[in-house]
């Protein structure tokens, strides 16, 4: 379970988020809607300690964002921002090979080599693994990019604007995948 108790955070004199309490379920689809600028991009780069919290806690089943090790914290949640910058000259393969850094430390086991396989087959990757990034369309780096994440195999993935560069079949594929990974857990 993810909660957050009396989360706010300002940039400069804007208040983004004031006195945020929410608590979200482990294994389900939770989703924040609102309006661009409403603190959505903020809220989730304060979960995945991307930034520094102000005040407030946030807790990642009784993991204590900021105060956990960082690797005990990336076993248990993986993030895809809204922009993210892969290198270019990276293969499609080593890119979702990314998601397994937490468990291998650059030593990758068979094990990894299996998640990154099935993570590429589960996207529809595995025709483009060998290509770079800057040889792919925007929505197939797009899909490449949630395909890091989601082999990084941990209790929760926080995916900002995950839809962007999607096409309406990748992004049914997309919604359809985790809604029925959810409705396995």
């Amino acid at each position: 379970m993810i909660e957050i108790s009396g989360v706010s955070y300002r940039i400069g004199g804007a208040r983004i988020l004031d006195g945020i309490n929410l608590t979200l379920p482990k294994g389900g689809i939770s989703a924040l809607i609102g309006p661009n600028g409403a603190g959505k991009s903020t809220l989730l780069s304060l979960i995945a300690r991307l930034m520094p919290h102000q005040t407030g806690t946030i807790t990642v089943d009784n993991l204590v964002v900021g105060a956990c090790p960082n690797n005990t914290f990336a076993r248990k949640l993986a993030i895809l921002p809204q922009a993210s910058d892969a290198a270019p000259l990276l293969s499609v393969r080593e890119l979702v090979g990314f998601g397994r850094y937490p468990y291998h430390k650059g030593r990758p086991t068979a094990e990894d080599h299996a998640k990154v396989e099935r993570a590429l087959a589960t996207f529809g990757l595995t025709d483009l693994a060998a290509r770079r990034l800057d040889t792919l369309s925007g929505g197939q780096r797009q899909r490449a990019q949630v395909a890091m994440t989601y082999a990084q195999d941990t209790d929760y993935i926080l995916l900002d604007e995950p839809l962007n560069n999607l096409d309406i079949a990748a992004s049914r594929s997309l919604c359809l995948l985790y809604t029925s990974d959810a409705a396995d857990d």
